[in-house]
């Protein structure tokens, strides 16, 4: 049952590192620019915004692998259950008003949060996120590496909202300094992560 509670925990960190990174102002994650903006210009709340673009994923791997996996289907409940704890998480804390220092730590803690979130889903070895199933189906059709696969997909999502913010006459929602900071600091905790739990197995 260890894996199940890992995976359970991850999720809400996740989304509660989501949730602060919206709070700070300074950017969100590159993977949730697209949806972040889509819930500003449209009725959709962020959760909701998610929860469509994680099925639109799961489509997408469909198609590129030409086949219909049960890792595929999973993501499908993992969609909707995502995108309710980020609504819930929105709910639960909200918008006030902060000063730079205050951007700045949350910024930090909601950083660090996506970074246990995803670390902690990852040591789970169950369900991956629609995001890193459908970077993992682009790595291996076309006989990529998964970290520059990964790379241009959050370039293609930063791209794609610009354009679509414009194409609205909306102010470019989502995107900031925040962005680049995620792109560099997520990993890099989540390797800390790794050695650490490497480490401890071995005693």
């Amino acid at each position: 049952m260890k894996k199940y509670g890992y995976y359970i925990l991850g999720m809400n960190v996740l989304a509660l590192g989501i949730t602060l990174n919206t709070l700070s102002g300074l950017g969100v994650g590159a993977f949730s620019t697209l949806p972040y903006a889509i819930s500003r210009i449209t009725f959709l709340t962020f959760g909701q915004a998610n929860i469509v673009f994680y099925l639109i994923f799961v489509l997408l791997q469909i198609i590129i692998e030409k086949q219909i996996k049960t890792t595929f289907l999973l993501e499908i409940p993992f969609s909707f259950i995502f995108g309710f704890l980020v609504d819930f998480y929105q709910y639960l804390i909200p918008i006030f008003q902060t000063n730079i220092i205050m951007q700045i730590i949350l910024l930090l803690l909601g950083n660090t949060c996506c970074a246990l979130g995803v670390f902690l889903m990852i040591l789970s070895h169950l369900v991956m996120t629609p995001v890193d199933g459908l970077v993992l189906s682009i790595s291996q059709t076309f006989h990529q590496k998964y970290s520059l696969c990964k790379n241009l997909f959050d370039i293609s999502m930063i791209t794609i909202t610009i354009v679509v913010c414009l194409l609205c006459g909306k102010p470019i929602y989502g995107i900031g300094i925040g962005t680049v900071f995620s792109a560099f600091y997520i990993g890099r905790v989540i390797g800390v992560c790794e050695k650490y739990t490497y480490k401890k197995s071995e005693y």
